[in-house]
């Protein structure tokens, strides 16, 4: 294995882990949602790179190492997830005039209220037996180990390096542009979750390669964050449609069982219904933005700029080191910055046309077109009301073609 790999990988992977654990006293004081976004961003950080540099590792090592992780970024998800639910319910009930609005979002509220307060257990659960198996001693031991190993020469921009980091980055696109395929359909919530997913990975590989190339591969990662917040968005609505429809048949059965009928949701449900018809019509004007966004990529030679950038410092092109200024910018290495994409993450000129084996296809519905709105209350929800008498209710012409591994075919037009 490559030293300067190694090298990569091991400064990568201490300096994500020391990032995770200084978040663990913030997450149980409790006191500022943050320390739980920054460590499941870390932790997610973590992941990647585990499986990109899990050959610079003993493979039992990594194992193990990436267990822990999955079970405590799945922890610190559900419960960020919850936590940016509460916010908006908060936000938008200090927002609303509407009284009739009031008793169904502050209702919400409550129950997310108590479900945040189960969900920290379990993350609490998670950063104890972490410390307790010894993860952040065994791993920064191991990553020690796989640094001492590389050599005081090593460098981790060198040819080997930048094989590897081309590798896992393009092979990434390939499967961010086979996904894309999704955004034909502005019903597939599924497919959309595959390209949200597709996408982090691409951003994720990015920005641990990121000592590599420096500011050159700054406006790819600013694309891909851009189209990650979107993705994130329209998944975020989905979430929220679908929970409110298992809310409202929950809590008329609730009633039910207190009162005998449903009558009393009818209070509740002006509030449900206008929360549902706002994560509707922002799902539609995210997903009408993020096709906007793709299509422009596409014309525009988004694409081509990533792949040109990721192999002109590769072996093919016989280039090692970046420019002067990037490399400086490279010395930086690992970028610090925890990503915003739960919190509102974060040319005009010739054209260069990009075409892949797997790129999605330009004919996307437009983001104007109706919505295909699910019907709210569900039927069985309405049923009971109306049983009861209640009706409320993003060029350059020397891109050369990329390896058959990968197939994309680059056509550069002027």
């Amino acid at each position: 294995m490559n030293a300067g790999y190694r090298l990569l990988a091991a400064k990568y992977l201490r300096k994500q882990a020391k990032i995770l654990r200084a978040q663990f006293d913030g997450i149980r004081a409790a006191e500022d949602i943050e320390y739980v976004h920054r460590a499941r961003v870390a932790s997610r950080r973590l992941r990647a790179a585990l499986q990109m540099f899990g050959e610079c590792f003993k493979p039992r090592l990594v194992k193990r190492w990436s267990k822990e992780i999955k079970r405590i970024t799945g922890g610190l998800g559900d419960a960020r997830d919850c936590d940016v639910q509460i916010l908006f319910l908060r936000e938008e009930l200090s927002k609303q005039t509407d009284p009739l609005c009031k008793p169904g979002i502050e209702r919400l509220l409550i129950l997310l209220e108590y479900q945040r307060e189960d969900l920290q257990k379990g993350v609490l659960k998670s950063l104890n037996r972490m410390q307790e198996r010894g993860f952040f001693k065994d791993l920064e031991k191991g990553a020690k180990q796989v640094q001492a190993a590389a050599g005081i020469d090593a460098a981790e921009r060198n040819r080997g390096s930048y094989a590897r980091a081309e590798e896992h980055i393009l092979t990434n696109l390939d499967d961010v542009l086979s996904q894309g395929k999704a955004l034909d359909r502005e019903e597939d919530a599924v497919g959309h979750h595959a390209l949200r997913i597709a996408v982090k990975r691409l951003r994720y590989t990015i920005e641990i390669a990121k000592p590599l190339y420096g500011r050159r591969i700054d406006a790819s990662v600013n694309l891909v964050k851009r189209i990650q917040t979107l993705l994130g968005e329209i998944h975020d609505c989905d979430v929220w449609i679908d929970e409110l429809e298992e809310f409202a048949i929950e809590e008329c059965d609730r009633l039910c069982a207190l009162y005998g009928h449903a009558n009393l949701f009818a209070r509740l449900s002006v509030g449900i219904e206008r929360i549902a018809q706002d994560r509707r019509e922002t799902r539609v004007r995210a997903f009408g933005e993020l096709v906007r966004l793709w299509r422009e990529t596409t014309e525009q030679g988004g694409w081509n700029d990533l792949v040109a950038v990721v192999r002109s410092s590769s072996p093919e092109t016989n280039v090692d080191v970046p420019s002067e200024s990037a490399a400086a910018s490279a010395e930086t290495t690992i970028p610090e910055e925890v990503s915003a994409e739960s919190v509102a993450e974060e040319s005009a000129g010739d054209t260069v046309a990009v075409e892949t084996s797997v790129v999605a296809s330009s004919a996307v519905k437009d983001a104007d077109a109706d919505s295909g709105e699910a019907e709210f209350p569900p039927p069985a929800v309405r049923a009971e009301f109306e049983k009861e008498g209640d009706r409320s209710l993003r060029s350059d012409s020397g891109a050369s073609a990329v390896p058959k591994k990968h197939p994309h075919k680059l056509i550069v037009s002027r």
